[in-house]
Parts: structure tokens; sequence; C-alpha cells
């Protein structure tokens, strides 16, 4: 025989009984957050492969959940935890819809770390670039852009990477924007490897993702720890969580 259903009044309670365990949880993971600064002995604070790997086997782990709201949520969580942790900053490029830009923005890396916006990709890759735990997010190569080649063998921020796609859910292959810092290159498991080339047919697999001057931007399936001879790698791109 099935259970009555509960009254209004016992769901609120429940609602409120799981609120107050969240809110408790949340308060223990800014706690650990503190502590994972002061074990980390100067090493990064932002580590995107471990982010991105976490938050889609989390998303897997729950599959009645929406992949694209586990995403903002631990978008808030991270967001605090980082702020904590150290002196991590945004250095954001507003060339298009800024509106669409501090949106993507937002969904990926919460409200809580500082940011700083700038009218063009170049003074934002710049100001990242001076600042120790900086992040430049820039519109995703393709088009007429062409501040990725900066990043090549011979570019000015040859130490820099493209780290991480926005947004981290949905459908597209590409990003709309990329975030990028000196941080390390690291695998998240489901990732595509960003080259500069200048002859991308000589790659297998490669797919031409933007193009300036002699310099091709290219995109290989998998993670490459090393590049193949003429190209030289500039990042990974984890792949995007499917929306469910």
């Amino acid at each position: 025989m099935s259970k009555p259903p509960l009254k209004i009044e016992q769901v609120r309670v429940e609602i409120d009984r799981v609120d107050n365990a969240l809110l408790g949880l949340i308060a223990e993971r800014l706690e650990l957050a503190g502590a994972v600064r002061r074990a980390k002995s100067g090493a990064r604070v932002w580590r995107p492969s471990r982010e991105e790997s976490h938050v889609r086997e989390l998303a897997q782990a729950i599959e009645d959940t929406p992949a694209e709201l586990v995403s903002r949520i631990w978008a808030e969580l991270m967001s605090a935890s980082l702020a904590l942790q150290g002196p991590m900053k945004l250095h954001i490029a507003l060339e298009g819809d800024a509106l669409e830009v501090w949106t993507l923005v937002r969904d990926r890396f919460g409200a809580a770390i500082p940011a700083v916006s700038y009218p063009t990709a170049s003074s934002a890759l710049a100001a990242a670039y001076a600042d120790e735990e900086g992040v430049a997010v820039l519109a995703a190569p393709g088009g007429m852009n062409s501040w990725w080649t900066a990043l090549g063998a011979k570019g000015a921020m040859s130490d820099m990477h493209i780290l991480t796609g926005l947004p981290r859910t949905g459908e597209r292959d590409w990003p709309r924007a990329v975030a990028v810092a000196t941080a390390d290159i690291q695998p998240s498991g489901q990732d595509q490897t960003l080259m500069i080339c200048s002859d991308f047919t000589k790659i297998d697999g490669a797919k031409l993702r933007a193009e300036a001057g002699e310099h091709q931007l290219i995109s290989v399936d998998g993670y490459l720890a090393s590049a193949p001879e003429g190209a030289k790698i500039i990042g990974v791109l984890p792949k995007p969580m499917k929306l469910t």
C-alpha cells in the first residue's frame, strides 16, 4: 500500500532541513578552501583541468539534475573558494556584446572572483600577463581576431595558454569565449588540443579554427603532451558538458 502524500507543511519542513544541511556543507567547504591555499605553498590557485573534470564527474553522478545547473552551482562555489585561496583576478575583454560576455563569465566563474574589464582583447591579455594570478577572458579565436598569435613560439606571451572555454555546457564544439593564463596545460579527460602551425594539412585530424597571416590555429581531438613537427601547443579546451 502506497504512503499518503506529504502535506505542504511537511514538505516545507523537509526543504528547510535540506537547506540547513546544504549551508552547513557549504561552510565546511569554504573552510577547507582556506586550508587548500595554505597547503599549496605558492602553487597557482586556479587549476582549470581539475575543475573541469570534477564538475563533469558531479554532473554524471546525478543524472536527473541538468548539467547546466550543476555547472552554475559549482561555478559559484568554486568562485567563493578561489576568492578565499588567493589573489586570482579576471581580466575581461568586452568586445562585442558586453552583456553576453558578462553572462558567460558569471556562468563559468561565478561572482566572487575580482574582475576588471577592458575595451580590447590585447589590453585584457596584457593585463592578465602582468598579473601573477591573472586570467584573461577573450572572444574565442576565429573571424578577424588575431590575439592568439601572441601565444605562438615567437609571440610576446608564448608562455600563456588557452585553458578553458565558455560556456562550460552546450552542444557546440567551439566556445564563444576562452580563458587564458600562464597556468600549466593539464588534461581534464575530455579535451581537444590547440596548436599554432603554418600548414594544418600536414597534421592528422586537424581542424582549422582561425587564420592570421602565416599562422593557423588548429584543434586536434584528445590531449597531446607534445606537438607534431612544425606546430606549437598553445592550450587545451575541455569539451563542453552536454545539456540534459
